[in-house]
């Protein structure tokens, strides 16, 4: 959960740099494109956290419903 929150914090942050007009100012000498490949990225990691996050719900095994009998061998005399 605090990872999905800090990716879209930095994926809001970084097409807030792309598009608003004052931040602009503030990244206007470096390349666009950098920012737009940065975008890509972040969003390919948030993509990865939530199917891994999905995955690790997957494999959480519950097991409280299972009835388990347990039978002792019988012993042989001789």
């Amino acid at each position: 959960m605090k990872t999905s929150i800090v990716l879209l914090f930095l994926i809001i942050l970084n097409t807030s740099a792309l598009l608003s007009e004052p931040l602009a100012v503030i990244v206007k000498d470096l390349n666009p494109w950098f920012l737009v490949a940065l975008e890509v990225v972040l969003l390919l990691f948030f993509y990865l956290n939530n199917q891994l996050k999905g995955l690790n719900e997957l494999a959480n095994i519950d097991l409280s419903d299972i009835e388990l009998f347990v039978i002792k061998p019988k012993k042989n005399s001789k």
